[in-house]
């Protein structure tokens, strides 16, 4: 039996401790150090009995761990990461990838160039839920898909904002930091997107983003998707609050995706498909089959995936080039609110 893969966790706040909770339960990985430049999380280190460094550079200098998790605030993701390239360590780099494109094209490169693998933590891709929702994509139980629509509306307290103040910056609004685990799970099931056209309003409370956001895209295989974040709404249509997937999120009975098609529609996370039971009509009745699938947690899934692929066993599910891919979607968004104009990802 091959030994655990020795995991570093750099950044232990809200989703860095999450993190470490999935890494002591998957059996083939263990924490090994934690890196926090907050000199308090020195004690967390001595709590979880694993080395504390401030900083990835004095981490490398002593330890070899063989992979790392980068939670750290957005901003710093890439400077991160390519310390992790120059010490040739695998990494599972929390969504998203960069705060610009531009960014996150000079990592992915950089990482392609050293040949060391990154994986982007858009962690709902790992739902069996998804594979389920894909496989009857692909299988033709929707024909041809024609329109999706998403909704990811939460109201997030200031308490959320006052303990970690990097969340008013700019670059941590809720189109980067919520609607980017969207855009991947609708890129994941409907395909490229070609074009975005958006709206954006201004923070209420004054923070330098904006508070909610809405827009229209065209996909490559011609359906049309529409979605609207907002944490600034009371509202149980969202990811957190549908998915059952982390148990802070308090459940509701609702959906927050629809796919539709010219042989049927789905709605998720309650994976029900909707059809003609003869004709295609809507003159003809409709029913509803809601379809059985695994559950598992899907942070634990994906570290599990995250030790196959330091091992070589697998590639990662959300390579660096599928975390940009969706990043650039999102810097569309943000582009186009600002501008008023259609934005084309061939641009």
């Amino acid at each position: 039996m091959t030994s655990p893969k020795r995991l570093a966790v750099a950044g232990v706040g809200l989703i860095g401790k999450r993190h470490i909770a999935s890494i002591e339960i998957c059996e083939g990985a263990e924490l090994s150090v934690i890196v926090d430049p907050d000199t308090t999380s020195k004690a967390y280190g001595r709590e979880l009995g694993v080395p504390w460094y401030p900083s990835l550079e004095e981490m490398f200098a002593s330890e070899s761990p063989d992979g790392v998790i980068l939670a750290t605030p957005n901003q710093v993701h890439v400077e991160n990461a390519m310390t992790c390239i120059a010490s040739k360590c695998p990494m599972l780099v929390e969504k998203p990838l960069a705060t610009s494109s531009a960014e996150a094209k000079i990592l992915v490169d950089a990482a392609h160039d050293a040949h060391v693998p990154v994986i982007v933590g858009h962690h709902r891709r790992h739902n069996p839920l998804m594979r389920k929702a894909r496989e009857l994509i692909e299988g033709g139980k929707l024909g041809q898909l024609r329109a999706v629509h998403a909704t990811c509306w939460m109201y997030k307290p200031d308490e959320y904002f006052d303990e970690a103040p990097w969340r008013k910056e700019q670059g941590a609004g809720p189109v980067s930091v919520n609607l980017v685990h969207d855009i991947d799970l609708i890129r994941y099931l409907c395909g490229d997107v070609i074009s975005v056209q958006a709206q954006a309003a201004p923070s209420m409370r004054g923070f330098k983003n904006e508070d909610v956001a809405a827009a229209v895209m065209c996909f490559e295989n011609g359906a049309i998707g529409t979605i609207t974040v907002s944490d600034t709404i009371v509202a149980p249509w969202s990811w957190e609050l549908t998915a059952r997937e982390n148990p802070a999120y308090p459940p509701t009975t609702q959906s927050c995706y629809l796919l539709g098609g010219t042989h049927g529609s789905l709605s998720l996370p309650d994976l029900t498909l909707w059809q003609n039971n003869g004709v295609r009509s809507w003159w003809q009745p409709i029913a509803a089959t809601t379809l059985p699938r695994e559950t598992s947690d899907p942070l634990i899934n994906q570290i599990a995936h995250f030790v196959a692929v330091i091992e070589g066993k697998e590639q990662p599910l959300v390579s660096g080039d599928e975390g940009l891919k969706t990043l650039q979607v999102i810097e569309a968004i943000q582009n186009s609110a600002k501008s008023g104009e259609t934005i084309l990802l061939s641009d």
